[in-house]
């Protein structure tokens, strides 16, 4: 853990409660403050609030009057939800000039009472795309209306009696389903326990504290490296490490904040050029997208304050500056919590140098100033590398050995010194006839599994890769061998938007190239990513047994088993 982390009983969560006498005190210190990013956010939400009003549903004799359709106009909860937080960050906000309007007043009320008329009477509410009766939902919808309620409380705005009404209805309903509910992933659980003390909070009971301490019993699912069982580096672990926040602070338990703190000290050397994140390891949906560390602003920016840590400083420095677009639904957090915006201790620098193995995740994570070099084991993809703006998002490597076989995982990992190796091997063939005293009799394939039959005719596949990270430059040495005449596809796709020379193109595919010879260079806004040398035994990219290429630009090197060869990155 970096530094000493002083426990602040009852400091500034975003989704907590600061006294009036503490807003107070430190409203001097934030108009002296040098952080004005809750102007700037409110001008970016400013910009949305004619479109949203536009959007919402006016039909007083149904269910969804006041509430918000989606894209494909469906009434739900979750948009009129979101449209009574962006609201509420406009309306709250001194520095927008929808601040006070009676017409969000009104607009807010009657959303807010569409959300109660659609609660179930058990407490839950509908993810209308996917979860019905959901307690963890329900759990979402506390954590992040809470400071929208908060917030609205605080103004002591004799007009908002009603909307101030229509939040407690709600929050007493969700306890219902909250002190009863199941989950569905790993994070729902500490969902649900950050909304029961939410709800605890607001309206104390024993029961909502002993239920928060059954789902607790399981045990944390933190590993010694600092991640989450999901590893969801782009989308979950950042709100896990907001309920675990939330609990510390209203449940006065310091070890809650530890397990945020430790997600983040790992985050760090996470954090890609440019402030994307590394997420390729993760057992969920962000493992395909390109994911940023704009989602864990709140929880940098709280610890910078508690513990006064300048390198989650820095962090918000790097959020603040290329991704302010994306911290408009934080609004009511820094509203709820004005100490947020005071003046951080001053930043030091993200980790910017450095080679780590998170063994648990199986991730080594290589970073040189610009150059951030990513490697996996059992994963498709075995390396990533980012050079300033140029992306080889994917490197995989596969063969036509029986099928899907044949497709790399590794299974094997090792390093020495900046040395990586990967291995596998697969070992496949033909099977005998069904064992006579076995067979079923009634000709039913299915019947007669392969485990039970003798294995003939066996053939063998091996891979090694060894990565060395040399000065500026990485090599990557890969044999493949056993089998011989096995067709072999080394694939490097390239993120799209940059230009490709030295390379030819596939005439069977777009966006699909083969490296015959030389070097290939892949440019992107003055940044430049070399590849070579070359090879072109045979111009067949995503092979039978393959997975499909990804989105990109793809460029292969091709060749048969015994295959060797020694590609350079630089």
């Amino acid at each position: 853990m970096r530094g000493r982390r002083k426990f602040i009983k009852n400091s500034g969560l975003a989704l907590g409660l600061l006294s009036l006498n503490e807003n107070l005190l430190i409203s001097s210190e934030y108009a002296r403050s040098s952080n004005n990013i809750l102007k700037k956010l409110s001008l970016i939400n400013d910009s949305k609030i004619e479109a949203l009003l536009i959007m919402q549903i006016s039909e007083p004799k149904s269910r969804w009057d006041g509430g918000v359709m989606d894209i494909y106009h469906v009434p739900n909860a979750h948009s009129t939800m979101n449209f009574i937080i962006k609201l509420c960050s406009s309306y709250a906000s001194p520095n927008s000039k929808f601040y006070n309007s009676q017409r969000l007043e009104k607009a807010m009320t009657r959303a807010m009472n569409c959300i109660v008329e659609v609660q179930h009477d058990d407490g839950t509410i509908d993810l209308h795309s996917t979860n019905f009766h959901s307690t963890p939902d329900t759990a979402f919808f506390v954590n992040y209306l809470s400071p929208v309620y908060l917030t609205l409380k605080s103004l002591n705005q004799p007009r908002l009696v009603n909307l101030i009404s229509n939040f407690q209805i709600f929050f007493k309903n969700t306890s219902k389903c909250l002190l009863v509910g199941g989950a569905h992933t790993a994070n729902h659980r500490w969902v649900i326990c950050s909304a029961l003390a939410r709800i605890n909070h607001f309206f104390p009971s024993p029961k909502l504290i002993a239920r928060i301490e059954v789902w607790l019993n399981e045990g944390i699912d933190l590993d010694p490296d600092g991640q989450y069982s999901e590893r969801s580096v782009g989308s979950y672990s950042h709100i896990c490490n907001e309920m675990f926040i939330t609990m510390g602070r209203l449940l006065n338990r310091n070890d809650m904040l530890d397990v945020a703190r430790k997600n983040l000290d790992m985050t760090l050397y996470y954090i890609q050029p440019g402030g994307e994140v590394f997420s390729d390891a993760s057992r969920r949906d962000d493992s395909h997208d390109i994911q940023d560390v704009s989602g864990y602003y709140f929880s940098y920016l709280y610890f910078s304050h508690v513990d006064k840590n300048p390198e989650y400083s820095a962090v918000c420095d790097l959020i603040e500056k290329k991704l302010t677009n994306k911290l408009i639904h934080f609004i009511p957090y820094l509203l709820e919590n004005k100490i947020l915006l005071n003046k951080r201790v001053l930043p030091s620098k993200i980790p910017n140098s450095y080679f780590k193995k998170f063994k648990h995740s199986g991730v080594f994570r290589f970073r040189q100033s610009n150059l951030d070099i990513s490697i996996l084991e059992n994963n498709l993809t075995f390396l990533n590398l980012i050079k300033g703006s140029a992306v080889l998002q994917s490197m995989r490597l596969g063969s036509t050995f029986f099928g899907s076989r044949g497709q790399f995982k590794a299974e094997n990992t090792d390093f020495k010194g900046k040395q990586v190796i990967l291995t596998k091997s697969v070992k496949h063939g033909y099977f005998q006839p069904f064992p006579k005293d076995k067979i079923p009799g009634d000709g039913v394939y299915s019947k007669m599994p392969r485990e039970l039959r003798r294995l003939s005719e066996p053939q063998i596949i091996n891979y090694l890769i060894i990565i060395t990270f040399l000065d500026k430059r990485t090599k990557v040495d890969i044999k493949v061998s056993g089998t011989d005449n096995v067709l072999v596809s080394l694939e490097m796709n390239f993120r799209k938007g940059g230009k490709l020379s030295g390379v030819i193109n596939d005439k069977n595919r777009s966006d699909s190239y083969f490296l015959k010879e030389g070097f290939g260079t892949y440019t992107k806004d003055g940044s430049v990513i070399n590849f070579g040398p070359g090879k072109i035994e045979h111009q067949w990219g995503t092979m039978r047994g393959m997975e499909e290429k990804p989105y990109g630009n793809t460029v292969y090197v091709n060749g048969h088993t015994p295959f060797n060869h020694v590609l350079e990155i630089y």
